[in-house]
């Protein structure tokens, strides 16, 4: 399963980003590649969090280098972009593309754990339960696969209060034995001054899935997400932040996420790549992370009775180990 395949730009160097580890491929295809050196050539579900170029923007390289069987969306109907915006223009001929391979496209199912299922030695593998937490303002109740609406209707808002693409994400928790993922894109947490409090997604999903050993940390640690609530609530010993933009992350966020006062226990912190405007507007935070780029591996211990996280160099094609951190006991 490939969550989200983003690229920024054309995928050469730009302002906002550096290609890793060199411009000489698109970013989509630097992901297929990375997929296909596992020894893998079919992802049996690609899942697609919200429409933004960089979540959605490497998908047709994806898709050239590799089958896939099913695309999840967080469905086109509810609070849909824009028919002219580029990006969700190309992301409906991708569709249309990997449809006519025989691909198919299907809309989240919130609260549901058998849309995604294990594809292979399911028998070997019983506790592995993929668990389709929110999006569109769906939220699992955390009870069967009952869902709690926590926007209002749409019709009753403001242009200014409807929710964005972002409060739409689609939010995953993997689950194998006693270990805990949770994904959620680029959901907030922490609302605007003067925003209501039903666009904090963050609160309702942590009420749904407790303590989680690894979360992906939300909107790349922008201003707005890794609310106290969320953090206290899964107590994640490992946190990983998809950062790549000199915004993220924001001072505020990550003073969050290191917060002892919290939880207990460790916070460790692995970014995909800190740039270095970043570095120097945060100071000494910047120090504490366990790294400051590269691709964030997490392996898992039979029975998720433990984790380790392995580090690798993404500025070459080699991708070697440069650090391996743990065992972290899970929860």
């Amino acid at each position: 399963m490939l969550v989200d395949a983003g690229a920024v730009g054309d995928g050469q160097a730009i302002a906002d980003t550096d290609p890793r580890p060199n411009a000489t491929r698109s970013a989509g295809a630097w992901i297929a590649d990375y997929v296909v050196s596992r020894g893998v050539s079919r992802l049996d579900y690609v899942v697609l969090t919200h429409f933004h170029a960089d979540h959605i923007g490497g998908l047709h390289d994806v898709g050239a280098r590799l089958s896939i069987g099913t695309v999840i969306d967080r469905g086109h109907e509810y609070s849909r972009p824009a028919d002219d915006d580029p990006t969700f223009t190309a992301y409906r001929a991708f569709l249309r593309e990997q449809s006519a391979r025989g691909t198919m496209p299907e809309a989240v199912r919130v609260g549901r754990a058998d849309q995604i299922v294990l594809r292979r030695d399911r028998a070997a593998f019983p506790t592995v339960e993929v668990r389709n937490v929110a999006a569109n303002g769906d939220v699992w109740s955390g009870h069967g696969d009952e869902v709690t609406r926590i926007f209002p209707p749409l019709a009753s808002l403001t242009a200014g209060d409807r929710p964005s693409e972002n409060m739409c994400s689609i939010g995953l928790r993997l689950r194998y034995g006693r270990f805990s993922l949770f994904t959620g894109g680029d959901m907030p947490g922490v609302p605007d001054a003067g925003a209501p409090a039903w666009q904090s997604v963050e609160t309702a999903v942590a009420r749904a899935i407790g303590p989680t050993d690894v979360h992906v940390v939300n909107h790349h640690g922008s201003i707005d997400p890794e609310s106290e609530v969320f953090l206290s609530t899964l107590r994640s010993a490992v946190m990983i932040l998809p950062s790549w933009s000199p915004t993220h992350p924001s001072q505020d966020a990550l003073k969050r996420m290191m917060a002892s006062r919290l939880y207990p226990g460790p916070h460790d912190i692995f970014a995909t790549l800190l740039r270095p405007p970043t570095k120097a507007s945060i100071g000494s935070r910047a120090d504490q992370l366990k790294a400051d780029h590269g691709h964030i591996v997490v392996r898992v211990a039979p029975g998720g009775k433990a984790i380790r996280v392995y580090v690798l160099d993404d500025t070459t094609e080699a991708r070697s180990v440069q650090g391996v951190f743990g065992p972290y006991a899970t929860k």
